[in-house]
């Protein structure tokens, strides 16, 4: 299982077809949230990641980071504290089931998924720039 921070958005294959794709940032850990592989956190806590500072890092490594500033899409947080799991998530995420399992999928936690408690933040804090499931089309190759 793994804790960390995401974004959310639709990847468009061709005019009809479409998947969610999750961008994550995220460390193996244990059920009490200790990390159990070397990672560099960047979150004001200092045990998990910052969107914006983990945004800039990846602009060399990944497209869609170059397009767009880090609140551009929707986002959140897997925090995994003393055996209990919590997703903090912008509520439009929350509003697509292939989103939360793609979620769920990419943070390993099938195996507890019935445990992980779903948490709506529509604060400024997980605010975004653009409609949640606008599309990023993989053809769109310039920049």
């Amino acid at each position: 299982m793994y804790k960390g921070i995401f974004w959310c958005y639709l990847t468009c294959f061709d005019d009809d077809m479409f998947g969610v794709t999750v961008l994550p940032v995220k460390v193996k850990c244990d059920l009490s949230g200790s990390a159990l592989e070397d990672a560099e956190f960047s979150s004001k806590s200092g045990d998990n990641f910052n969107h914006e500072i983990e945004w800039e890092k990846r602009k060399d490594s990944e497209r869609i980071c170059r397009r767009h500033p880090y609140n551009y899409y929707p986002r959140g947080r897997v925090e995994i504290k003393n055996g209990k799991i919590k997703i903090f998530a912008n509520p439009v995420i929350m509003e697509e089931p292939d989103a939360m399992e793609s979620i769920i999928n990419a943070f390993e936690l099938e195996e507890v998924k019935d445990n992980v408690s779903w948490i709506a933040d529509g604060s400024k804090h997980y605010c975004f720039a653009v409609d949640a499931m606008s599309g990023a089309f993989l053809d769109d190759e310039d920049d």
